[in-house]
């Protein structure tokens, strides 16, 4: 059992998945509301819009790579899947951190328990990966000895 394959990829699969619906289900302006943007008008911008849409986009095809990684046997391709996780949440927290935290709007757990959640998950993932074969997996290259 490898780590990213079965523990790593599909949770961050997940959560892809799960914003993807709440974009298809309830939409852009449900989606702003749900991440507590702070907006000057009630109804959204078209810049902020565009921005929502390549929210969406990402998640997208971020969820198409996970899925592949997933399928194709490549240990690489699986932790350069999971470093783009981990790039993503752990860069996403610190812009959050710092647009709520130091600008002094203050921190919601809404927006630092998933992505400090998810920064932590991926990182300790690719840290049990980097110590494989071993810990949860058998190295399937090597020769038996008779």
């Amino acid at each position: 059992m490898g780590a990213l394959k079965h523990l790593v990829l599909p949770l961050c699969t997940a959560a892809h998945l799960f914003a993807i619906g709440v974009f298809l289900v309830e939409g852009k302006e449900y989606m702003a509301d749900l991440l507590e943007w702070p907006r000057t008008t009630v109804r959204l911008t078209p810049v902020e819009r565009h921005l929502l849409g390549a929210g969406f986009a990402f998640h997208v095809v971020l969820a198409i790579n996970n899925i592949a990684a997933i399928m194709v046997e490549s240990a690489h391709y699986r932790a350069m899947a999971t470093f783009l996780e981990l790039v993503l949440y752990s860069l996403d927290l610190a812009d959050a951190m710092y647009e709520n935290t130091f600008l002094g709007d203050g921190m919601t757990l809404f927006t630092l328990v998933p992505l400090a959640t998810m920064s932590i998950v991926t990182f300790l993932g690719l840290l049990l990966h980097s110590q494989e074969p071993g810990l949860f997996t058998k190295d399937k290259n090597t020769k038996k000895m008779k």
